[in-house]
């Protein structure tokens, strides 16, 4: 690389503020690493506890769904189900995490009443408690899809700031130095040859008077 340059003081000014801006970019993403990692083990902790209320709300609505099998007919149940059809449930936005943009999910779900339910005495009791239950995990997943998609664009965020910091660290920033000194020890060089060439001159001009 150092072959290439032009060794004079205007290419060293060059080198100079290229270190200068390659290393205060080198800390500006450094930070940025750090905060995205801080996030991102904060959504962590979040899911764990979500993903494990979202599998206790599961297995209450899988509970559910058996008793009432026993207890009802599975035309009612099918009737039911029909109902869930053709309903918004989800809007997809986006929110900032450390300039980073990701999915926000807007839930327009919301448990019906027993009208909606279409609900008539000739219903078994526990077919209220099942739906309850699954419109309750529905939520959960709603809420559980977007933290773990985040997490995800975090993840990917997190190996591409990584990878640009190593680049600066161990890539750009020691080859600029090199080339700085490179440019150094080449001018220093010349400012002997020139100190030798004067000196001779000197010396010549010396003789001859």
């Amino acid at each position: 690389m150092g072959k290439t340059i032009s060794p004079n003081r205007s290419e060293l000014l060059k080198l100079k503020n290229k270190i200068k801006t390659a290393s205060s970019g080198h800390k500006l993403l450094k930070k940025k690493r750090d905060g995205l990692i801080m996030d991102f083990f904060k959504l962590l902790e979040n899911a764990k506890d979500l993903r494990s209320e979202m599998i206790q709300s599961f297995n209450e609505a899988e509970k559910s769904l058996k008793r009432t099998r026993i207890l009802s007919f599975d035309l009612e149940l099918k009737m039911y189900s029909k109902t869930t059809k053709g309903r918004n449930l989800i809007d997809f936005q986006s929110k900032n995490i450390m300039g980073l943009t990701v999915p926000q999910i807007k839930s327009e779900f919301q448990k019906r009443n027993f009208i909606e339910r279409n609900r008539t005495i000739y219903s078994s009791f526990t077919m209220d408690d099942t739906i309850k239950k699954y419109e309750d995990l529905v939520k959960k997943i709603i809420i559980i899809a977007e933290v773990e998609t985040a997490m995800i664009r975090l993840l990917n965020e997190i190996e591409k700031t990584k990878r640009r910091v190593n680049g600066l660290e161990f890539n750009i920033v020691p080859q600029l130095k090199k080339d700085e000194s490179f440019v150094k020890l080449s001018l220093e060089e010349q400012e002997r040859d020139n100190t030798i060439r004067l000196k001779k001159i000197k010396s010549k001009i010396a003789q001859k008077n």
